[in-house]
């Protein structure tokens, strides 16, 4: 353990001793360690470094050097040596990642002792994250083998192992990266930095950029442009597939999986691109990897530039299937919000191009990552909550269970959609997102600057000179070649620099218009969801779980629920969240373990901490959903309760569970808010 307490020395000692820069790869190899630890321990010397006046200097296509005379470097080794060997203090979060990492490159196996001296802790420490990353891999379905004299591994059935490699890229692309770590330049905007970096670090063996040349060729087959986290999702399944065949682990999939794809139009797309990955890797894949290549290449978000003429031609050619799906989320969230969305051609379109590649990914369980999940959470909460009653479409319609990241999808052409609502105001916009997150940040843009009209949203590619000559003002959340004064760069959040840039660039801004809302009548019956003897005070339970097995099994003994409720309510809640936000949770289950509806409601008396959310309150709903009826009128009430800060603080203070019943009455008869 000595000599890795000494790393951060050893590693100043190469620099102060090299003649010429030296690279993170020689120091890796030099030390034993991976590019990561050393990225880490380099970040460390940089910053003691800088404290005392000196730099290191990190050079692209050149390497790392330390600015000083050999007289300063002399003085650097003594008096930086006892500074540069003390502990480094890792967190559980960075200490669990760092294990998870070791486990899926899975070159060799790895003991507890290694493991601590790494991460300067005892064994103990490591002890109790090999538990927590136990139960990571276990909810995905994967086991951690632990031997004595072997060390630690991961087993479980291929398709499972290559799905946790990319839920862990995708939820740990940190930000430690610089533009001087770049030795290339990017080749394709939508991976971006950071992504770049990390893949290229998680796959140092293969050349990433030809990746993502056949990927774009495998585009122009198709006529088509992916979005960026799709685009990214393909690149790294595609890296993952190379490694993997190359260790001799082939993925197994049935016999009526393949024939199904291989009738596909989308099959001689994956063929010819497996074409390019055989003859640039030197690898030989066999059928079953082409087949799932097709699966990723369906389940991929695309981006499409929607018109008025072009909305017409493709409803004209969907499928009534999706026609009707579409519909439905159109119709239900409506009533919820109280606004009339039936006439949006846009929102129609957008969605039923959104359906078909949501339902590959739904029915063979992969997951797309919404990178704005969370600012749709608190920006847009009673959206998000409108959208998430349509899980009740998905499961009538196919059968589906949706998760939180697909919910939020959606949210945001509803979002678009109502935004719409709102006035217009003559601005490109150039997003390489999908549909959903472009309409959603044009209407974002035309609600904030009231006299922007927004005649064209596309990607880069289709940024014609002619379009550039035809407008005032191109707003950008990409960078790009073609340069114009026209153009103004901003983030997909639309901060308050990006706003000060736009009113530089447009001038004044005037004032928003109202929405224009449309009042739906609602008629709702007696159904007495909630009463006092299941208005509960909980005061004692601190473990989420514990709450729903206790008041879920009361639901059973008064006959509102059948066995096995409470399974299914945990089931769903590990498969996607069903907090609302401002400390509400709604967890549920499927309806086949429903007699009678009835409504749980729990007032936590200290705050339970879930999956990182804070709640404060719990709606446990049991209800018999017939048609659409209950969920409007329950998420109607939801979207009116969220919107009211007054009502939810007040709510939340309530003492007794006569002052919660009467407060929540107008769930039983569509009172108003007071």
């Amino acid at each position: 353990m000595e000599s890795n307490k000494n790393l951060n020395f050893e590693i100043l000692n190469m620099l102060l001793d090299a003649k010429t820069p030296i690279t993170t790869k020689k120091l890796a190899w030099e030390t034993g360690k991976s590019s990561r630890t050393i990225r880490t321990h380099i970040k460390t010397i940089s910053e003691v470094l800088e404290s005392e006046g000196f730099l290191l200097v990190k050079k692209p296509n050149v390497g790392i050097y330390i600015e000083a005379t050999n007289k300063e470097r002399q003085q650097i080794k003594t008096k930086y040596k006892q500074l540069m060997t003390q502990n480094e203090d890792y967190d559980s979060d960075f200490r669990k990642n760092y294990i998870l990492e070791i486990l899926l490159i899975n070159k060799f196996s790895y003991t507890m002792q290694m493991f601590a001296d790494e991460l300067y802790c005892s064994k103990s420490t490591i002890a109790n994250d090999f538990d927590v990353v136990d139960e990571w891999l276990k909810s995905r379905g994967l086991k951690l083998i632990r031997n004595k004299s072997r060390g630690f591994w991961i087993e479980g059935a291929e398709i499972d192992f290559r799905k946790v490699i990319v839920d862990f890229l995708s939820k740990n692309c940190n930000s430690q990266y610089q533009k001087d770590d770049f030795e290339n330049n990017i080749s394709d905007y939508r991976l971006g930095m950071v992504n770049s970096m990390r893949l290229k670090e998680f796959f140092p063996e293969i050349e990433l950029a030809e990746v993502e040349r056949l990927v774009k060729l495998a585009e122009k087959q198709l006529g088509t442009i992916f979005t960026e986290q799709a685009f990214i999702n393909l690149i790294t399944h595609i890296a993952i597939i190379i490694r993997r065949v190359k260790e001799n682990r082939e993925i197994t999939m049935t016999k009526d999986f393949n024939e199904k794809f291989k009738g596909s139009d989308i099959y001689p797309v994956a063929k010819k691109l497996v074409e390019g990955l055989e003859s640039a890797f030197t690898v030989i894949m066999p059928e079953d990897e082409i087949c799932y290549i097709c699966l990723h290449l369906l389940g991929s978000k695309i981006y499409e530039e929607l018109t008025e003429d072009n909305c017409k031609m493709i409803l004209g050619s969907q499928e009534e299937f999706l026609l009707k799906i579409a519909d439905e989320i159109i119709n239900l969230t409506g009533i919820i919000l109280n606004v009339d969305l039936n006439v949006d051609d846009f929102l129609r379109t957008s969605l039923v191009l959104h359906l078909r590649p949501v339902i590959v990914r739904l029915e063979n369980d992969l997951r797309l990552e919404n990178p704005m999940l969370e600012t749709i959470k608190s920006e847009y909460g009673e959206i998000f909550c409108a959208s998430w009653v349509c899980g009740t479409i998905f499961e009538k319609e196919c059968g589906l269970q949706i998760n939180e990241d697909e919910i939020a999808y959606i949210a945001m052409h509803i979002a678009a959609a109502v935004d719409r609502k709102k006035c217009h105001v003559k601005t490109i916009i150039v997003c390489s997102s999908g549909i959903g997150t472009a309409q959603w940040l044009k209407s974002k843009l035309a609600n904030q600057f009231a006299n922007m009209e927004i005649t064209r949203v596309l990607s880069v590619e289709k940024l014609t000179k002619e379009l550039i000559d035809s407008c005032d003002l191109i707003i950008s959340t990409i960078p790009f070649k073609k340069h114009s004064p026209k153009v103004v760069k901003i983030s997909t959040l639309v901060t308050t620099e990006d706003v000060a840039k736009i009113n530089r660039a447009i001038g004044e801004i005037k004032s928003k218009k109202p929405i224009q809302e449309e009042t739906n009548t609602r008629s709702y019956s007696d159904l007495d969801l909630i009463t006092e003897n299941y208005c509960f005070i909980e005061k004692e339970l601190t473990k989420y779980e514990d709450v729903i097995e206790k008041y879920g099994n009361r639901l059973i003994e008064d006959a509102y629920a059948k066995d096995g409720f409470v399974e299914s309510v945990l089931n769903r809640e590990n498969a996607s969240s069903t907090y609302l936000g401002k400390g509400i949770a709604i967890p549920h289950p499927t309806i086949e373990y429903v007699r009678n509806s009835k409504i749980a409601v729990i007032k936590l008396d200290k705050p339970i901490i879930n999956k990182y959310e804070v709640i404060e309150m719990i709606f446990l709903l049991c209800l018999k959903i017939e048609g659409y009826g209950i969920a409007t009128k329950i998420f109607s009430e939801f979207y009116s309760m969220l919107g009211n800060e007054k009502y939810m603080n007040d709510l939340k203070q309530v003492e007794s569970t006569e002052q919660m019943n009467t407060m929540l009455r107008r769930f039983n008869y569509g009172e108003n808010i007071q």
